[in-house]
């Protein structure tokens, strides 16, 4: 058990380990042609020793590498590879799926 004391230092060991590995980016583009966002999208950048992870929780999307840019770029990519694919045969979906389909066609718009 934890004295309170125990507990608050443990907290901000926790926080300060946290600090500078996390951060939240709005997406504004999907760096596409044929697609446009009809708002920003926010994007989780975690910074590995060697990666960054972009990922996009709502549709449980991610994409890694060796700098942020092409974290993001690749999972530009990820995000629209998904929404063609989900939106091809949207009857076949099933629950989960179609509820990222159901996000994706609220946040993307066709040019």
């Amino acid at each position: 058990m934890l004295t309170s004391e125990q507990f608050q230092e443990l907290k901000r060991d926790v926080i300060s380990s946290m600090e500078g590995r996390y951060k939240i980016v709005p997406l504004n583009s999907l760096m596409h042609s044929r697609y446009n966002l009809a708002q920003p999208l926010y994007i989780v950048v975690e910074y590995g020793d060697d990666q960054v992870v972009a990922s996009l929780n709502e549709i449980e999307a991610f994409a890694s590498a060796p700098t942020e840019y092409e974290a993001l770029e690749l999972l530009c990519e990820e995000i629209v590879m998904l929404y063609e694919d989900l939106s091809a045969e949207p009857e076949n979906l099933g629950k989960l799926p179609a509820r990222w389909l159901n996000y994706l066609e609220g946040v993307i718009r066709c040019r």
